[in-house]
């Protein structure tokens, strides 16, 4: 399995000089499985470069989107998905159950808001949800798709992807110590084991009180969730949009410290790429 970063901000896009090397774009992923199509994680503002990349790559069009959850810095990408405005394009969408919902929400319904020009009917693809690719557990040929819940206004979904002895672990926008119906034992469950870990890190331990019930983690509790479940590596990802490439570099110098060499830490750049197993 590959998986490479398309987006990796959280909450809105924040291009600049100030975010050039962790990226600006809100999140993107995808996953590349041998012999299969090309899984998408969520739709957020990186998913356009990507569509630019996969329309011109030979081959059909054929993709696998799945989404985490329905806030708006997690579609709203897909207005400008490419793939999605080209008539022979399949887009299987999956992940959480209200996923197509939420895309069709973010086009104009006609009814003359000025939501966008273009309605979701009015699209040349074919997009359509996939029974095959609902929670709890699934199957992208080799790789079987475990979901777990999210601690997150709203709600939303978590993924680990399992081949041949090997995890990779998905967990965006969610809240380790916050309100919601996971501990954090039931995640370090979820994550034993696993290669490699991606978790929402938006926040400093010391900005916690002011936002608890907002859905997201603290870098310390991931470090500890990290260790509690005996991951590989671990990716802070979902970086905050009023912190800068250098605030989310201290960031990751301070998880560092605190994971010691045993676990190799790091934050997540656009255009990076990692292999989970053969």
């Amino acid at each position: 399995m590959k998986l490479t970063f398309w987006g990796t901000r959280g909450s809105i896009a924040v291009p600049g000089p100030d975010t050039l090397r962790h990226g600006g774009n809100t999140t993107c992923l995808c996953l590349e499985i041998l012999g299969q199509r090309p899984v998408v994680l969520d739709a957020g503002t990186g998913i356009r470069r990507l569509g630019l990349q996969m329309v011109e790559a030979p081959g059909p069009l054929d993709i696998c989107l799945l989404l985490t959850h329905l806030h708006w810095d997690h579609l709203l990408g897909f207005l400008f998905f490419e793939p999605a405005y080209r008539a022979h394009a399949s887009i299987a969408v999956g992940g959480w159950p209200r996923g197509m919902e939420g895309l069709r929400n973010i086009f104009d319904a006609r009814r003359g808001d000025g939501n966008f020009p273009v309605t979701f009917g009015d699209l040349p693809a074919r997009i359509q949800a996939d029974e095959g690719l609902r929670p709890p557990r699934f199957r992208l040929g080799p790789v079987q798709v475990i979901t777990m819940g999210l601690n997150h206004p709203q709600g939303g979904i978590g993924f680990r992807f399992e081949q041949e002895g090997h995890a990779l672990v998905f967990l965006t926008d969610n809240e380790l110590h916050g309100p919601g119906p996971h501990s954090p034992d039931d995640y370090a469950r979820f994550c034993q084991g696993a290669d490699v870990l991606i978790h929402d890190a938006q926040y400093l331990p010391e900005e916690m009180d002011q936002r608890r019930g907002w859905g997201h983690s603290d870098w310390a509790s991931v470090v500890d969730l990290a260790q509690r479940a005996g991951v590989g590596q671990l990716v802070l990802t979902h970086h905050d949009p009023g912190r800068t490439d250098g605030q989310v570099d201290e960031i990751v110098a301070l998880a560092r410290d605190k994971a010691g060499p045993g676990l190799p830490v790091q934050a997540a750049r656009e255009g990076d790429s990692l292999e989970v197993g053969g």
